[in-house]
């Protein structure tokens, strides 16, 4: 009777690793499709102010707004995935983003794109958490931390291949890069219903509305205020009481969150020190890493010329590495622990975009191919490591509301950097071109543009590069953790 148990138990276990790799291979292919709307637009920005019309300001709410909207639901993944289970939630998500997608092809001005681009935005922001409770909830946990490695590399795939595929469809008809993946939505949807199994929370929950309400109402405040800062100034009221409101909407959102009974997100979470420290780090590292992907592509359209189509060729093989140095953090994961793999990449981030800050008109497309090569490894071998990390260190029945909290955290100071980014490249730009056109007034307007250009990228870079260096010191709280821990 008991060889017959552990028979059976043996099998059972043989059974379910037998079937985590399909299962794995759906999750990666949702989790793609979602990564590639995110860095479709990489490409697309100087583009679309061509298409249509529009300046700098307006096209980067087609990145901004996206990436607010991911933010904003993210909380509910938690929720939704526990009361419709997040087999079902998975499904919707590729169905409404399939749909959606369709609209943003039929966009008829800048603003109809922006508002489509913000309903692909709510739907991506569910498949990143969704995808990733399913691994902890169904992978067995011997193969977890490769399981983590491998959904993190295909999140790579949209980064590398984005550029590239947008870029070239974008110099032929825009409308095909958002209808490019309908079929892989479609195979999707019917291989995910298929093969994802059913796992629905016993526990019912009510939705925390008035916690969302926090959350939406001051993460939209903080956004706007840094996309008018440089119209307002720093020291306007204006500016001021827009701060104000946004913080103090985020305070009452923590204060109300710890204080009841079924939180929309579990803030009690970061009392766990590795979790906190997993979560800081990984903002300063999304901080770091939009202003690369940002600033790049319109620094090499801009100043060098190059089509969107070149400019994903470019900075294909960048992207590639990324993969690369994810999946080897995760092979290095069980062996060196992940304080080691953060502080390597913290400071390749660190190095690289230090490096950016030095950009000239004739900077060579191999010195941008290779730090932005540096830059991507750093952040393959940090990022996934610090999210593991803190993943590993909640009781599983919290699974979906850490998932939900990393994505959330992570798209929010996304959407911020952009914002904040955006904003010290205006006020840069303002006056590079005033001390410019005072000291070389025999230069043409034309120098005088790409040079103060140029120079306001720099200055953003270096704003990134010491921003980073604040991940360093965070990344020894792992250390901390993991020995108050054992």
């Amino acid at each position: 009777m008991i060889s017959l148990t552990a028979n059976t138990m043996r099998a059972t276990k043989d059974a379910a690793e037998a079937s985590a790799w399909p299962l794995l291979a759906i999750l990666i292919l949702g989790s793609f499709i979602s990564i590639y709307n995110i860095c479709s637009m990489n490409v697309g920005l100087p583009a679309f102010m061509r298409i249509f019309d529009s300046d700098l300001a307006t096209v980067q709410w087609l990145m901004t707004g996206f990436t607010l909207t991911t933010g904003v639901i993210t909380p509910v993944a938690g929720y939704l995935g526990d009361r419709y289970s997040n087999k079902n939630l998975f499904l919707f998500s590729i169905a409404s983003l399939l749909i959606s997608s369709i609209l943003c092809a039929a966009a008829w001005n800048i603003y109809s794109l922006i508002l489509f681009r913000m309903l692909q935005g709510l739907f991506c922001g569910l498949i990143q958490p969704v995808t990733l409770t399913i691994i902890f909830q169904v992978i067995p946990a011997a193969k977890r931390t490769m399981a983590i490695s491998l959904w993190s590399a295909s999140t790579i795939l949209g980064p590398a291949l984005a550029p590239t595929i947008s870029g070239w469809l974008m110099e032929h008809n825009w409308h095909w890069m958002f209808l490019v993946l309908i079929p892989v939505c479609l195979f999707t949807l019917f291989m995910g219903w298929r093969i994802i199994p059913y796992y629905r929370s016993n526990a019912a929950r009510r939705m925390d509305s008035l916690g969302l309400a926090y959350a939406v109402i001051g993460s939209l405040a903080l956004l706007f205020f840094l996309g008018k800062v440089h119209d307002w100034g720093w020291t306007s009221w204006r500016s001021a009481c827009l701060l104000a409101f946004g913080i103090g909407a985020l305070f009452l959102f923590i204060r109300h969150e710890l204080r009841i009974k079924e939180p929309l997100l579990q803030l009690r979470l970061f009392r766990n020190r590795i979790f906190t420290a997993s979560i800081s780090v990984s903002a300063v590292l999304i901080v770091a890493l939009y202003s690369g992907i940002y600033f790049i592509p319109l620094y090499l359209q801009e100043i060098h010329g190059m089509s969107p189509f070149h400019v994903g060729l470019l900075l294909l093989l960048p992207s590639l590495t990324l993969g690369a140095a994810t999946l080897l953090s995760g092979y290095w994961y069980d062996r060196i622990g992940p304080l080691r793999l953060v502080l390597a990449g913290a400071s390749l981030v660190v190095l690289a975009s230090w490096k950016f800050s030095f950009l000239e008109l004739d900077t060579s497309h191999g010195y941008v191919a290779l730090w932005m090569a540096v830059r991507y490894i750093g952040i393959g071998l940090s990022l996934t490591p610090a999210m593991n990390a803190g993943m590993r260190a909640v009781p599983a029945e919290f699974y979906s509301h850490a998932s939900a909290l990393i994505n959330w955290l992570r798209q929010i100071f996304g959407a911020l950097a952009l914002g904040l980014f955006t904003s010290i490249f205006y006020a840069r730009m303002d006056s590079h071109t005033a001390t410019l056109q005072q000291s070389t007034e025999s230069e043409s307007v034309q120098w005088i543009h790409s040079t103060a250009y140029t120079l306001s990228i720099d200055d953003a870079f270096l704003f990134a590069a010491a921003f980073a260096v604040v991940g360093l010191p965070l990344a020894l709280l792992l250390r901390r953790g993991l020995t108050s821990s054992s």
